[in-house]
This record gives structure tokens, sequence and C-alpha cells, in this order.
């Protein structure tokens, strides 16, 4: 294990060395400005918690998202007299962006997960009307019934293969996700 860290650090100083860039220039987090969608799973290594989706943003290195997992069968269009046994799961992570190189960054990120076990009631139709389209979608009323509050950590690999965009995945003990961010600062630049 030792060699391979030892190695991964000799190459990481030789792509820096080569590309002419400075390794971990923190000062090139100053004025940085992100906004992102992300898609994933949500209460990962839990009985709770499924396909999720979320935001992202980042400001001065300073890195914030949250990702949430609603009840599968809620929004199911069929009515029956069913129980079903249903589940979500949201997260909320703060972190660092480490530059290591000007296209690749890294962060260490803790966060809070709360996955929410529960009973979506088939029998019940509550109906939402969306006044500007004049379309409307039924969904079934969900009721909690245990909730479990835990300590959510991992690391993030943030890459940037173009000026605007910003391409990311972000494993944690409760989460597993990528998306995709927007440069704002690269917009505002006019160089």
């Amino acid at each position: 294990m030792k060699t391979k860290i030892i190695l991964f650090a000799v190459l990481l100083a030789f792509v820096g060395n080569s590309a002419n860039a400075q390794l971990f220039d923190l000062a090139s987090n100053k004025d940085r400005l992100t906004v992102g969608f992300q898609l994933g799973s949500a209460g990962v290594n839990t009985d709770y918690g499924g396909f999720a989706w979320g935001v992202s943003a980042s400001l001065a290195g300073v890195y914030l998202d949250f990702l949430i997992a609603g009840p599968q069968h809620q929004n199911d269009k069929h009515v029956n007299n069913i129980l079903w046994q249903d589940d979500e799961a949201f997260t909320i992570n703060v972190g660092y962006q480490i530059p290591v190189l000007p296209w690749l960054r890294v962060a260490p990120i803790i966060g809070y997960c709360q996955t929410n076990y529960g009973i979506t009631d088939m029998s019940t139709v509550n109906i939402h009307i969306d006044p500007n389209a004049r379309r409307g979608s039924i969904y079934h009323s969900y009721y909690p019934q245990k909730r479990f509050h835990e300590f959510n950590y991992g690391a993030g690999l943030f890459v940037q293969p173009f000026r605007y965009i910003e391409l990311y995945g972000v494993y944690t003990a409760r989460a597993i996700y990528g998306g995709i961010s927007l440069n704002l600062t690269a917009l505002a630049d006019k160089k």
C-alpha cells in the first residue's frame, strides 16, 4: 500500500510539472463559483433509499450539495386498496475543493443523511394541478413510520474538461452520485 501511495504521488508530481501547473494552488479557489445538477443514489448501505436527484454549488472552494430520494410508489398512477412499504432518503453535504491541477480537484466531504421508512397508501388520491400548464397529476399519501439520522462522510472528484463545464463524482458512506456543473466564473470572465 505504501508503494502505491508513493507511486501515485510521483505520478501526480510528474503530471503537474509536465503541464507547467502549480500543484495545490488554493488561490485559484478565490473567485470560483459553480452550480450543478446531480443524479445518483441516496441512503446507500441502509435498507432505505434509492434513486435520487439533487443540486450543488461551490463558492471560493466551499462545496455544498443536496440529494433527495422520494418514496418510490408515491407517484404511481394505479389506485388500489394496498399499503406499500416505502422509503425515502436525503443527504446534505459540505466540503472544500482542493485544486490538484487546474483541471482536477478533490474534496473531502462531511454531511448528514436521513432515511425514512414508511407506508404509501395506494387508496388515497391527491391531485396537484399546475395552473400554467393546465394539467394535473395524482399522488398518494406517504406516512413515515421510522426515521434514521446518520453522519455522512466521503470524498468527491471534480474534473473540468472544458472551461465552462465541470464533471464530478462523489462517494460517501450514505450516497453515490455524479453530476455536471456550470462554471459561472468562467462565463463572466471575458478573457
